[in-house]
């Protein structure tokens, strides 16, 4: 038996129309060309960059005029811009801090007590254990 006439061909050397992929490349996405060789590119979201001066060679030769540099500042926020109404954010509106109607004790407001349950099982506490006395004694 001779091994002349036995075909080495595989389905990657079938040949074809000249812009058709082989079956290899058309499942290797990391492969895909386009036609002109180059690899495929997404377009990015938006186009930043096109509505500024300068894109075009011939604006790039002429330069930007001080009038349109101008146009483009902004202008920076001092003092004497901000708006009234945040201006007042800073002001304290009730220096009592209590809440008409709510049953909320301005003295007991923002006062930190420590751990109130005692040391973990694990070994000391890290922080101060302060008993809660203002639980009353009936309390479970």
């Amino acid at each position: 038996m001779s091994t002349d006439d036995v075909d080495t061909t595989t389905a990657n050397d079938l040949g074809g129309a000249e812009d058709m992929l082989s079956p290899m490349e058309s499942t290797d996405s990391d492969d895909v060309l386009n036609d002109d060789g180059d690899e495929v590119v997404d377009p990015p979201e938006g186009w930043s960059g096109v509505t500024k001066f300068g894109m075009s060679a011939e604006e790039e030769r002429e330069g930007e005029s001080l009038d349109q540099r101008l146009a483009e500042e902004e202008p920076d926020v001092t003092a004497d811009t901000i708006d009234e109404r945040d201006a007042d954010a800073d002001e304290v509106v009730d220096a009592e801090g209590a809440i008409d109607g709510s049953d909320a004790a301005t003295s007991e407001a923002g006062v930190h007590r420590g751990q109130i349950d005692g040391a973990p099982e694990d070994g000391e506490s890290l922080f101060p254990v302060v008993e809660d006395v203002t639980r009353k004694s009936d309390e479970p």
